[in-house]
């Protein structure tokens, strides 16, 4: 988490992993861009695999967890925690039956959106970026359409979403790489 009154000395791994959260970040507008168009496509006729899209969003979430620089352990282990859930939700919802199949994956994605959730509210202490603080909104509400078949605001709700994690991956790129780690000494183990 950002210390600007701390520059630590980052070796190998610290670049590496700061470099794969900002690519987490950029996956995860990508991936929720990628949904939204699978909802208008369903919407005008095409049928795109629902599970392309929702593979996206369990990758880019993992990717930016799993190298998740931040200070309280307690707060850590919850986003962990809703990515982990939401990952094994969703695989074994695709293994479920129809009707079971479909509530479970949407539980699934339901928990992997409080992690992207959880990381847009973390990147709002660092940045101003118009909407950030509407992400977890925006996720929570789209499970509604989603669920009830209607793609056009289930869309509308991913696709802003995506754009503002888009910003955010911008902003993340621009910012130098010490930042994420802040001062080393301050993590709870």
């Amino acid at each position: 988490m950002a210390d600007p009154q701390h520059t630590p000395v980052l070796d190998g791994f610290d670049r590496t992993t700061v470099a794969l959260y900002r690519a987490g970040i950029g996956a995860a507008s990508v991936a929720l861009l990628a949904l939204a168009t699978q909802q208008v496509a369903s919407h005008l006729g095409v049928e795109i695999s629902g599970w392309i899209p929702r593979s996206l969003v369990l990758i880019a979430t993992a990717l930016a967890v799993v190298d998740l620089h931040l200070y309280d352990k307690r707060v850590r282990w919850v986003i962990h925690a809703a990515a982990w859930t939401g990952a094994s939700l969703s695989l074994v919802g695709a293994g479920l039956q129809q009707t079971a199949g479909h509530w479970v994956s949407h539980a699934g994605l339901g928990f992997l959106f409080v992690s992207l959730s959880a990381l847009a509210l973390k990147e709002r202490f660092c940045f101003r970026i118009p909407g950030l603080r509407a992400v977890p909104l925006l996720l929570a509400l789209s499970l509604i359409p989603l669920l009830g078949g209607w793609p056009v605001p289930a869309a509308l709700l991913l696709g802003g979403a995506g754009l503002i994690y888009g910003v955010l991956a911008v902003a993340k790129v621009r910012m130098p790489l010490h930042f994420d780690i802040g001062n080393k000494d301050a993590y709870q183990i």
